[in-house]
């Protein structure tokens, strides 16, 4: 209940109204108080936490740098040859921007404190997906033509000169 309303309310009702509002203040102030410690003074300056590698800017430019260096690993193996090492970089490099972009959607609506039971599921099954994606992503490297080459060829698929198998 607000002010607005305690003034715009009919005078029959605003005793009532200022009771509700103000019930449980007291017990509040009094419980707020009691736990509260402050250091220094007020012109002292404020301490900042240690940076921790984990969280805030470090974490943020990593995520950064991958993304913009997907940009020059995509023109580089789209200019020249398939090379398997530029391949796998790649394909790591686009299966880590999507696992910490997906990390990152989980950790805004899915976070453990508030769900812990479904955040925990959704966080092992997206690292589990990672790790199954990169086995994959391994075994078509190695055993098969790569995806720059695969890309390439669905590329070029809708040419009836080329065909898609060799």
């Amino acid at each position: 209940m607000s002010l607005t309303m305690l003034r715009t309310a009919a005078p029959i009702t605003r005793p009532f109204a200022a009771r509700a509002l103000y019930a449980g203040r007291p017990l509040a102030a009094a419980q707020s108080v009691a736990a509260k410690h402050v250091e220094g003074t007020v012109n002292d300056p404020v301490t900042f936490p240690t940076p921790n590698k984990a969280h805030g800017q470090y974490h943020w430019t990593f995520e950064r740098l991958l993304s913009a260096a997907l940009v020059p690993l995509v023109g580089a193996t789209a200019v020249s040859s398939a090379h398997p090492v530029l391949d796998g970089i790649l394909c790591t490099a686009i299966v880590a921007h999507s696992h910490m972009g997906f990390d990152n959607i989980l950790t805004d609506y899915l976070h453990p404190r508030k769900f812990p039971v479904l955040g925990r599921i959704a966080n092992w099954t997206l690292r589990l997906a990672t790790v199954g994606v990169l086995v994959g992503v391994y075994q078509f490297e190695t055993n098969d033509i790569g995806m720059t080459e695969l890309l390439k060829k669905l590329w070029h698929a809708h040419d009836a000169k080329k065909p898609l198998t060799e």
